[in-house]
């Protein structure tokens, strides 16, 4: 009897412990808001979307230029390039976008920021890849050659990105192709997920490692790697990324989205653009591949 009693006490004192760390995460949706003001550089209607040149967003993040999305149509009528604008940058675990945008002047021509220059297309479906030296976040030498005989899904990232549609969308994104993966023989045996830093300063083999932890990647399957800024930057300028440092002291760039699949041979397959796709699609793509 006292057996089971203290057998019945340990189990309680364990789940007591142990029960709220064994819970699933859920992403966090309760939005976050931060004032924001800066100049118009850009206006994508067909996208509901602006390119801000900022300031400092206190407590969030420092001055850069971002393409920010809109949710409300009408908010964005009326713009124009070199309009200074105050807005309200909403954040939570899974997007981020702008409300409550309001006009506060324009700038005169001579004195609005250059345009940045439109992302280069790159290759075209069908185009052989160049090879790139990269290192893992083992510290080992990787390079895409190394895959020849399996199809390879890479995306451009860095550990530090702190919008969430922007680099983590793209993590969220592989960590669920990875669970497709592990459902799927075939695909898993097909398919490879590789995550490429264009931060190698700060993602060093170790900062990698422990984010590659934090997602959950199977290293049989998902790596994560980066190589000299120089030439992560002609490679992803290959694909069709763009990538601007602006100096800032805390390590924080602007950059856009490009994610390729690259078949056994090393030839690009497919481009997706910007974070509009869907694991899914890149799983039935894959699946259509290899039957």
């Amino acid at each position: 009897m006292i057996r089971r009693v203290r057998a019945l006490i340990l189990f309680l004192l364990a789940v007591s412990v142990a029960g709220p760390s064994c819970r699933e995460t859920k992403p966090d949706l309760h939005p976050r808001e931060y004032p924001l003001a800066g100049e118009v550089l850009s206006i994508n209607p067909a996208r509901t979307e602006i390119t801000v040149k900022h300031g400092d967003v206190k407590g969030f993040m420092p001055a850069m230029t971002m393409p920010f999305a809109v949710k409300e149509p009408r908010q964005v009528e009326g713009l124009t390039v070199g309009d200074l604008v105050t807005a309200t940058l909403v954040v939570n675990d899974e997007e981020s976008y702008l409300k409550g945008i309001e006009k506060t002047g324009s700038l005169p021509p001579e004195q609005r920021t250059h345009p940045q220059p439109a992302a280069v297309e790159g290759l075209a479906p069908g185009a052989l890849i160049p090879d790139v030296a990269l290192t893992d976040e083992a510290g080992h030498p990787l390079t895409l050659a190394a895959y020849r005989g399996r199809f390879v899904l890479f995306t451009f990232i860095y550990t530090r990105c702190p919008l969430p549609d922007y680099c983590p969308r793209m993590n969220r994104f592989f960590a669920d192709i990875q669970k497709a993966m592990a459902a799927k023989p075939a695909l898993k045996d097909a398919l490879r997920l590789l995550s490429i830093s264009f931060d190698p300063d700060r993602d060093t083999p170790s900062v990698l490692r422990s984010h590659a932890k934090q997602m959950g990647a199977d290293p049989a399957v998902w790596h994560f790697a980066t190589a000299p800024g120089r030439k992560v930057d002609a490679f992803g300028a290959s694909l069709g990324l763009s990538v601007t440092r602006e100096g800032q002291a805390d390590g924080t760039i602007s950059h856009n989205l490009r994610t390729a699949l690259m078949d056994r041979n090393g030839v690009l397959v497919k481009i997706y653009t910007g974070n509009d796709w869907s694991p899914d699609a890149v799983v039935r793509d894959v699946e259509a591949l290899i039957k």
